[in-house]
């Protein structure tokens, strides 16, 4: 602000005096002047600034107001306020940081109704230091107990013993306290949860009070994508939350698009295979139109999956399907196959549907058991990796890269008569974007008379995606892969260039992508356009 006037002046450097006065001291600059000064014509306020000697940190004390903490309890506490360290610059920040650290430390030593007391700060000016004496209140430690609700009555008892990650009686963690709420929460069947705890009984036990908010029993869902190679979709889903007062959900789905069309019905209870993992059952039919053949047929399944927030996820199942397919070459026009799958993925990104940081490796092995037309059994086996770096200010540019492998081999039986729905293909937008969707095996196996497909697959994709504010941004990629039946032929790749636009809905991007092929062979047309939800991988 400008003076006008010599008391415009005068006030304003006074104004800013106090307001230096405060950063010095905060600074630890105890000793420092500031002169404020002012003058006319033309007005004009200054600050004359003498810092003086920095103060620094004598050793901290720490006290208890009621009986001391147990002896780790009191390590813990003097490590955490050891950034208030003898002879480190006295800067106030520093010392509202070891309070709350040390408080923090208390409390995941099981102490959990540790408060703070009066703290004090004595400036010794002979000495140029400052002493912190912190005050603690760490009461008894407390003992975590059974999991309830209030309201009570939403989930079943059995179910509430399923969130419990500790043993009874066992010393309180906040860290259990926030596992039990992320865990009833990624449940879906409730919009809100927090957590507090019960009156201690005669043992000094106390229960684990979840106030909870029951989400809308029926949820409703629909989904819309498009691209120039698969057509329009649109995807509904009803959804039926706590069904049975476990947290499960029972959902019934319908796909309606150009190049499939199907309906499914599943049953998924969260935590029922352990707490992170949920069984899943269900029942499909779908029919599917592709250029390499047209496949309709139906499946009933089982699964335990691992919630989507573990680092270390596990999942397997079974599936049994039926399926007829029309219009290919080869001789499989049924199939009944058994399959079982198990997998493992490492995830340390940020957020799944748009990373910018970490990386995601996953393995999955599906053996299987085929008969009707032909009897074998084969073996599956695929991998992807994926990686997320940002750079920049606020994390603007992220370069991702993506690279997935697969192979099959029969272990009994011929290879050749692997159903076409099981061998692997390339195309479209979840693989190379701008060529037809699973359009990319080797072609001489139609002139052959063999099924489609390849016995191999590689795929990958190069993206840079730069965030130009906060909603809008701009992304360059370069797609490659291919399916083949001989690893010789594996660097045989197929490319494609393109640029996209993406905007932020807050929680995840809106995606539009241009993708060109540059193997015309290959591609029925020049470019290909892609509208979805969230980054391509």
């Amino acid at each position: 602000e400008a003076p006008s006037t010599l008391f415009d002046a005068e006030r304003i450097a006074e104004e800013a005096a106090a307001r230096a006065r405060l950063w010095l001291r905060a600074e630890g600059y105890y000793a420092g002047r500031v002169a404020a000064e002012a003058r006319d014509e033309p007005a004009a306020a200054h600050l004359v600034i003498t810092p003086g000697q920095r103060f620094r940190f004598a050793a901290p004390q720490i006290t208890y107001a009621d009986e001391p903490p147990s002896a780790q309890a009191q390590a813990a506490v003097r490590q955490a306020a050891s950034v208030v360290a003898e002879g480190a610059a006295a800067r106030a920040a520093e010392i509202l940081a070891a309070e709350a650290e040390a408080l923090a430390a208390l409390q995941r030593a099981g102490y959990a109704d540790a408060a703070v007391g009066e703290r004090r700060v004595v400036v010794d000016h002979a000495t140029s230091t400052v002493t912190t004496h912190l005050v603690f209140t760490a009461r008894r430690p407390a003992l975590l107990g059974a999991v309830r609700t209030e309201p009570d009555g939403v989930f079943r008892d059995g179910f509430l013993a399923d969130l419990e990650n500790w043993g009874r009686g066992e010393v309180y963690s906040p860290d259990a306290l926030t596992r039990v709420r992320r865990d009833l929460a990624a449940t879906g069947a409730v919009s809100s949860v927090s957590t507090r705890l019960a009156e201690p009984d005669a043992d000094g036990v106390r229960d684990v009070v979840l106030v909870v908010e029951p989400a809308r029993r029926n949820a409703y869902e629909v989904g819309l994508g498009y691209s120039t190679t698969e057509g329009l979709g649109v995807q509904a889903e009803w959804t039926r939350r706590n069904l049975t007062g476990r947290a499960d959900a029972l959902s019934v789905a319908t796909t309606l698009a150009e190049l499939q069309q199907g309906a499914s019905v599943q049953l998924r209870r969260p935590h029922a295979a352990g707490l992170g993992h949920a069984i899943t059952v269900g029942a499909a039919a779908e029919r599917e139109t592709l250029d390499a053949f047209t496949r309709q047929g139906a499946s009933i399944f089982a699964s335990v999956d691992a919630g989507t927030r573990l680092r270390l996820a596990r999942t397997y199942g079974l599936s049994l399907s039926a399926d007829t397919f029309d219009d290919l070459s080869g001789n499989i026009s049924e199939a009944l196959v058994l399959s079982g799958f198990a997998g493992i993925r490492h995830d340390t990104t940020n957020f799944s549907l748009d990373p910018r940081d970490g990386a995601i490796t996953e393995f999955r092995v599906e053996p299987s058991i085929a008969t009707a037309d032909e009897t074998l059994s084969f073996v599956r086996g695929i991998g992807e990796a994926r990686a997320y770096q940002s750079f920049g200010r606020d994390d603007s540019l992220t370069l991702a890269a993506r690279i997935r492998g697969a192979w099959l081999e029969a272990v009994t039986g011929s290879v050749e008569d692997v159903p076409p729905d099981r061998r692997f293909y390339a195309g479209g937008g979840g693989s190379v974007r701008g060529y037809e969707y699973n359009s990319i095996y080797p072609q001489e196996r139609d002139a052959l008379g063999l099924t489609p497909g390849g016995q191999g697959l590689i795929d990958g994709s190069l993206e840079a995606r730069w965030r130009f504010d906060e909603r809008w941004g701009v992304v360059g990629f370069v797609d490659g892969g291919t399916a083949f039946d001989a690893w010789s032929d594996a660097g045989d790749l197929s490319w494609s260039v393109g640029i996209g636009v993406r905007y932020d809905l807050g929680f995840a991007p809106l995606r539009f992508d241009v993708a060109v092929p540059l193997d015309r062979d290959e591609s029925g047309d020049d470019f290909a356009l892609y509208v979805s939800l969230g980054q391509a991988f």
